[in-house]
């Protein structure tokens, strides 16, 4: 077991009184303004469960994951919902997904591992679904020693869409909740993208 998710296993109390109320609205009505009503929501991820929770009491389908033992356990209470326990790099969904939404989650996958992990977000997702991810705004990894963060910015970030998504809005915002690890930059980056339709060949 790699030592994020022990620290997530072991600070889960911490995390979730330190998250469970943070306020981002403007990233759901972002997320949200792109997908049908009667969307299915694949909360990738999802650590103590509060967007889970938010999308939920919104009318939406969820499912949710995390790598973490302990936040499994605590989002499904949160949630009513059988948070399955899983890594990223073993998704094994097949177009299930309107939208994806990875909040401050896939910051933890190495840039190596990245693409493989877009690649199953990509067969996860509908035709034309909406995949939504944040990250500490930079250009590193940035190791600490309880947890690693790999950081993107705008340019970064790109090579990982090339073929399987199309952007559709990238920003940034003031990091104003990571007092444990905040970014150099002081930021996060946001961006939403759409899975690319594959043009059929004869």
């Amino acid at each position: 077991m790699n030592k994020t998710i022990c620290y997530y296993n072991n600070n889960a109390q911490a995390f979730y009184d330190r998250t469970i109320n943070a306020d981002i609205s403007n990233s759901y009505e972002a997320f949200l303004k792109k997908l049908p009503s009667n969307a299915h929501i694949l909360d990738a991820g999802c650590g103590v469960g509060r967007d889970s929770k938010y999308f939920l009491s919104q009318g939406y389908s969820v499912t949710a994951f995390d790598a973490s033992e302990e936040m499994t356990s605590m989002a499904s209470k949160e949630t009513g919902l059988n948070v399955q326990k899983l890594m990223f790099q073993d998704m094994n969904f097949d177009e299930i997904f309107d939208g994806v939404w990875a909040q401050a989650s896939l910051l933890h996958i190495s840039y190596q591992e990245t693409r493989k992990v877009y690649e199953g977000i990509y067969r996860a997702l509908k035709p034309g679904g909406i995949f939504y991810a944040s990250y500490k705004y930079g250009i590193d990894h940035m190791p600490t020693l309880e947890r690693d963060f790999w950081n993107m910015n705008e340019e970064n970030v790109k090579p990982y869409f090339e073929g399987i998504f199309d952007i559709v809005e990238i920003w940034t915002e003031l990091d104003t909740r990571s007092k444990a690890s905040p970014s150099q930059e002081g930021r996060w980056l946001n961006f939403i993208v759409k899975k690319t339709q594959q043009v059929k060949r004869d």
